[in-house]
């Protein structure tokens, strides 16, 4: 038993994976520590250059003034690095927020105190300097006390939050329920459940009387289950991972720290993934999902907004007037066409294209087919070029679209192929993107086979479970080369 915990400690100390017993990372509050380093930092320099510009302090207070910034910027970063100040743990819990503030401001006067004396043995810490000090650690405060109020009315708005829900009513379930409840900021944690068959054996079940079933909140609000228990202990729980997928609800499996030690090599083996520890708590993941992690979710968003900027400035610029003349002197309407398509975790979105078709009234409900009497001549050739999808560089600057990804799909494909083609809904957990790997790999254009869906699916999924950024780039190197040099599917 004592080898276990020390075993235990030696593990959570050096696993890089850990995230520490109250420390739950997500987009939010890392937004949140952003603000608080750069909103910190004008503050302080904000005290020093307001009483230095206006003449309260002199020369002779702290000799230079740029070394005397430079030295007052560096220490309330060294005390903030030292106290931990601005970790996903320690802005989470408002006595932390405080006390860490408090004791990187301490240190911050100390170092001063000590680096001025030692540069500069004839400048002394003077009651002005004093005085800029503790306007400084008012504003800090003030800071603190606006960020704790913002909090409060954050954890009551659930919009920007995840809905999440434990399955499984045991021990396991009860640390990790405990551990959602102390994280409010990033999670909306929803209830725990236990499985029940049969509220999946009966499709037509009764929804007044099962609002409270795990079935109902799949299918109506949840973003993330958590299980106690792998499908391979019980089959039925297919069932549930099934239908989450089907409803863009992602499954993380969760399993005990010993449980997964001694079972790791044949974890390895399998399709599960260790994720994340929350309260020491193993959680695992069924499919890999590069883009979950926040890091590489800045850097694809940040490529996207340089690339499609790129081509509205250099591109679109020029091209965009032209088009427009060139599709009014063809047919009337509006040049631009928005249609709703199905965009990340199947929330629709309007897709923008150059109008190549004349107004008809079947344009949300039927895909182009070769020859379509409804496409124009500029139209065809747009089509061919793939020029009509440019508009769609706005979609991605906004926000709904990644240059690279799964193509959106019209709202009512994509109700048809969730129905008939198995993990359909999975390439919904991604934005979709101009263009993506079905479409350079031959699956572009109309789906008439039952075949070129469930292969346009693969690549999606395998595109998600394999994403780099070079993988984007490449993508797109040969998105243009294949419009470059005429595609058979692009009509």
């Amino acid at each position: 038993m004592f080898r276990s915990k020390v075993t235990l400690k030696l593990f959570l100390r050096f696993n890089t994976h850990y995230t520490g017993p109250d420390i739950m990372k997500s987009r939010h509050v890392f937004i949140l520590i952003s603000l608080l380093v750069i909103i910190d930092a004008l503050a302080i320099n904000s005290s020093f250059a307001f009483f230095y510009f206006s003449g309260f302090l002199k020369q002779t207070d702290i000799g230079g003034a740029a070394q005397f910034l430079v030295i007052i910027n560096l220490s309330w970063l060294t005390g903030a690095i030292v106290n931990s100040t601005y970790t996903f743990k320690n802005v989470q819990k408002q006595q932390l927020l405080y006390r860490k503030v408090f004791l990187t401001f301490l240190m911050q006067v100390m170092l001063l105190s000590v680096v001025v004396n030692h540069l500069t043995p004839t400048v002394y810490i003077t009651w002005r300097i004093l005085l800029i000090f503790g306007v400084e650690i008012f504003v800090l405060v003030a800071i603190r006390l606006a960020t704790h109020i913002f909090e409060r009315y954050y954890v009551k708005m659930n919009l920007f939050k995840k809905n999440i829900a434990i399955i499984g009513q045991n021990d396991l379930g009860s640390r990790l329920e405990k551990f959602f409840l102390t994280n409010p900021l990033t999670v909306n944690f929803t209830g725990s459940y236990h499985y029940q068959r049969d509220q999946f054996a009966n499709s037509a079940f009764d929804e007044a009387s099962s609002r409270d079933s795990i079935k109902y909140a799949i299918v109506n609000h949840l973003d993330e289950v958590y299980i106690t228990e792998f499908p391979e202990q019980d089959s039925a729980l297919d069932e549930i991972v099934e239908l989450a997928d089907q409803h863009c609800v992602r499954v993380r499996f969760v399993t005990s720290f010993m449980n997964y030690q001694r079972e790791q090599i044949s974890l390895r083996m399998s399709n599960y993934k260790l994720k994340n520890y929350y309260d020491g708590i193993p959680i695992l993941i069924n499919r890999k999902e590069p883009l979950s992690r926040l890091r590489n979710r800045i850097v694809k968003r940040c490529f996207d907004i340089v690339f499609s900027l790129a081509v509205i400035l250099f591109i679109l610029s020029w091209l965009f007037p032209v088009l427009m003349i060139l599709i009014l002197i063809e047919s009337r309407g509006n040049p631009i066409f928005k249609q709703l398509r199905s965009g990340r975790d199947n929330e629709p979105f309007y897709c923008f294209k150059f109008r190549s078709m004349r107004v008809n009234l079947n344009s949300d409900i039927k895909q182009a087919e070769r020859n379509d009497p409804r496409v124009t001549k500029i139209g065809a050739f747009m089509r061919k070029t793939s020029i009509d999808e440019l508009p769609q560089f706005f979609n991605v600057l906004f926000g709904d679209m990644s240059v690279v990804g799964p193509r959106p799909h019209m709202l009512k494909h994509t109700e048809e192929y969730r129905q008939v083609v198995d993990k359909y809904m999975v390439r919904q957990f991604l934005k979709p993107g101009i263009t993506g790997q079905a479409q350079v790999n031959g699956f572009r254009g109309e789906t008439k086979e039952h075949a070129q869906m469930i292969g346009r699916v693969k690549h999606d999924i395998s595109y998600m479970e394999n994403w780099t950024l070079i993988k984007d780039v490449q993508i797109i190197i040969k998105t243009v080369t294949n419009a470059l040099g005429g595609e058979e599917n692009a009509f």
